[in-house]
């Protein structure tokens, strides 16, 4: 008999895998599709800096032609000028802020912006620059903050988070890829629900560079110079080492000796994913050569520093959906992480758990160290490389009819009706589809008392993601769940709540079996196994059952 999520999965169509995008690039995540949105969109920009400085916020981006421009306070776009021969000061588009804390500033989008920016800066505003056209088909070029210490921005403290707002749908992201800097959080309402995508926490940024500067003195490798302070010393940004302002030289060597060395007399296998398939190769003389894969001829020639760092030059360069550019996506994210000498580093990316990356002594410490902050947020491209099935770790929001979008500078999570505080009570009540990201789930229309959906199709594997819970200073008690289930005799599971990952800690759990019905609800508690104080993300995964034996609609924890 096929279950739940059998039937439903033979209704719809399969579609095609899609390749990775870049990290980092809004615009190129946005999807296609018909135009069913309305250009317009509100916005709202909340100041929960906890700084007494002004705060400035601009929206950059370009119109539907791909002529640049900002967003005002009314919600327009204009155009910018196009200087006539020489590199030209933009005119003044900031966005005052109210005070840290205060109402935040709302205005409604009223045009579509194609590869826009939210920015953020503090006690100054950014200095931004308009290139002449030249040969860019007489468009004029926007000129934003740049990472190194002769750009005009240096000694400001600026951050930004990314977005795509067109006719299909508004695609936003945070990215770590070039740098951590003041924390962003955004959170969105519309047709896919309301999501949220969390902030790195206070402090965050001045503990990686504390890490970075420890790392430098560990190693001798320049991490201490991807730290960016004011004349005070106080730290406003970390770049990426793609962006260090020295070069790290050898710094892989030894690594790379390893691991040519190794895969000399042992088989590496990369698997594309999707629809690219596996390949199978060995390293002859200096080059890695896989089986059946065409090349294009760049070979897989032992990389430089800049390259891996980088993920698209040297032998790592890729070039678009083709199995290349997939194997080479692979390799590069397994050597940021130096996997591939761990147990299961032979098979790319499945036999790797994500406790296993960052574990040699040399590996992308920046990378590790984001990790142990930001709960989602590339860190180097293609971050979003991993196991099949693994958590996400891309951290955007994306929306085809969106009624709102919020973008809060500060630490602690995005709120729909911002400013708000250091996360989400873990002891309010949680709607079950109020989720943050989730894997293998569906909603569905829930007639239990007050109505509105829940989240069924649940099944050993699936999860759901919630966001940065703020526990308080002692721990719940207990965990109470709203469930229901319709399953077949003989037939239940586990719903096992664990912090931090889908393979967290686990702090309690519900053994259960056919309540009489999909829409017969039973609130059902569960003692508090693992003592969990403060903010943490909560999953609710789903364990232990040969089909789908559950709908969740609520939950809450009690002390």
């Amino acid at each position: 008999m096929l279950s739940r999520r059998a039937l439903l999965t033979a209704a719809v169509a399969t579609a095609a895998a899609l390749p990775l995008a870049t990290a980092g690039t809004a615009t190129a995540a946005a999807r296609s599709g018909p135009s069913v949105l309305a250009a317009s969109l509100p916005i709202v920009l909340a100041n929960n800096s906890g700084s007494s400085a002004p705060v400035y916020a601009y929206i950059s981006g370009a119109d539907t032609s791909g002529w640049p421009g900002f967003v005002t306070a009314d919600g327009g776009f204009h155009r910018l000028p196009s200087p006539s021969s020489v590199l030209t000061p933009a005119p003044d588009y900031a966005i005052p802020l109210g005070a840290s804390g205060s109402a935040p500033t709302r205005l409604t989008l009223g045009d579509y912006v194609i590869g826009g920016r939210v920015w953020f800066s503090t006690g100054r505003k950014i200095q931004f620059f308009v290139n002449p056209p030249g040969g860019n088909g007489g468009v004029p070029g926007l000129v934003q903050p740049g990472f190194t210490s002769s750009d005009p921005n240096w000694t400001t403290g600026w951050t930004f988070c990314e977005f795509t707002y067109n006719a299909a749908n508004l695609y936003a992201n945070i990215s770590y890829v070039d740098m951590v800097a003041m924390p962003v959080s955004m959170a969105t309402t519309g047709a896919a629900g309301n999501q949220s995508v969390p902030a790195l926490p206070s402090g965050a940024l001045a503990i990686i560079a504390s890490g970075l500067r420890a790392q430098h003195a560990a190693d001798g490798a320049p991490w201490d110079q991807l730290v960016a302070t004011d004349s005070s010393g106080t730290v406003l940004r970390v770049l990426a080492p793609s962006h260090a302002p020295v070069d790290f030289g050898s710094y892989w060597n030894p690594y790379l000796d390893r691991v040519w060395d190794y895969y000399r007399t042992h088989t590496l296998t990369v698997d594309g994913q999707g629809s690219i398939g596996a390949y199978s190769g060995t390293v002859t003389g200096d080059v890695l050569t896989f089986s059946g894969l065409n090349t294009n001829g760049v070979l897989f020639t032992r990389p430089s520093a800049a390259d891996i760092f980088g993920c698209a030059s040297g032998p790592l360069y890729n070039s678009g959906a083709d199995a290349r550019s997939a194997v080479a996506a692979r390799l590069a994210a397994a050597l940021n992480r130096s996997d591939l000498l761990v147990s299961g580093g032979d098979s790319q990316p499945n036999g790797v758990t994500p406790a296993q990356y960052y574990t040699e002594s040399t590996t992308n410490h920046y990378a590790r160290l984001v990790h142990q902050y930001a709960s989602i947020g590339y860190a180097f491209p293609y971050d979003d490389v991993g196991p099949t099935g693994a958590a996400p770790v891309d951290g955007h929001l994306q929306d085809p009819a969106p009624t709102s979008w919020s973008v809060t500078l500060g630490p602690g999570s995005a709120s729909t009706n911002p400013p708000g505080g250091g996360g989400t009570s873990a002891y309010s009540t949680i709607q079950a589809e109020d989720y943050a990201a989730q894997n293998g789930t569906q909603t569905e229309t829930c007639t239990d008392t007050g109505g509105g959906r829940d989240v069924g199709y649940l099944a050993a594997g699936d999860w759901l993601k919630y966001a940065s819970m703020d526990f308080g200073p002692s721990s719940p008690a207990q965990f109470l769940g709203r469930v229901a289930s319709g399953a077949a005799a003989g037939v239940s599971g586990a719903i096992r709540v664990r912090v931090d990952s889908p393979t967290g800690p686990q702090i309690a759990e519900i053994d259960l079996g056919s309540t009489g019905g999909w829409q017969t609800w039973h609130t059902v508690p569960a003692n508090i196994t693992r003592a969990v104080t403060g903010v943490h993300d909560v999953y609710l995964t789903f364990a232990e059952s040969t089909a789908d034996f559950v709908n969740v609609n609520w939950f809450t924890f009690t002390r």
